[in-house]
């Protein structure tokens, strides 16, 4: 249990370093003519106008749902195991789905960086609209 502890400590510290992921701008013309300052603004003008229209960056329900689901998994995994193998099966089931929760959490923590896709879709709409390329995120 305290392994669990430790992983879920260790990932939210290093979560808690990684800003969200931004647009990245093609140089057109339009970027040459205003400037990365006048187009980081409007990238977050952009992102604003996501939030405000309910294109929330992050989808957390999505990824609490995920890490229910692997603990769930894991559990059943883990009574199957220990019966086969004659062991305690509560004791090996809470273990293993406690270690696929933990390992899940660790995933969607590494997702969680990456905006939602319908964001994604609202902000590189807007900044076409204002004249932008949008080549990627990160």
């Amino acid at each position: 249990m305290k392994g669990i502890l430790l992983i879920a400590v260790l990932s939210g510290m290093l979560l808690a370093g990684c800003g969200p992921k931004r647009p990245v701008l093609y140089p057109n013309a339009h970027l040459d003519e205003v400037g990365m300052q006048v187009a980081q603004a409007d990238i977050d003008d952009c992102v604003m106008k996501a939030e405000a229209a309910g294109a929330n960056a992050s989808d957390t329900g999505a990824a609490a749902g995920n890490v229910g689901k692997s603990a769930a998994i894991g559990a059943a995994a883990g009574a199957v195991f220990a019966a086969i193998m004659g062991n305690d099966v509560g004791l090996a089931a809470a273990a293993t789905g406690g270690a696929a929760a933990a390992g899940s959490a660790v995933n969607e923590g590494f997702k969680s960086g990456d905006p939602a896709a319908i964001h994604k879709n609202f902000v590189d709409r807007c900044l076409r609209e204002k004249g932008y390329e949008v080549i990627g995120w990160k």
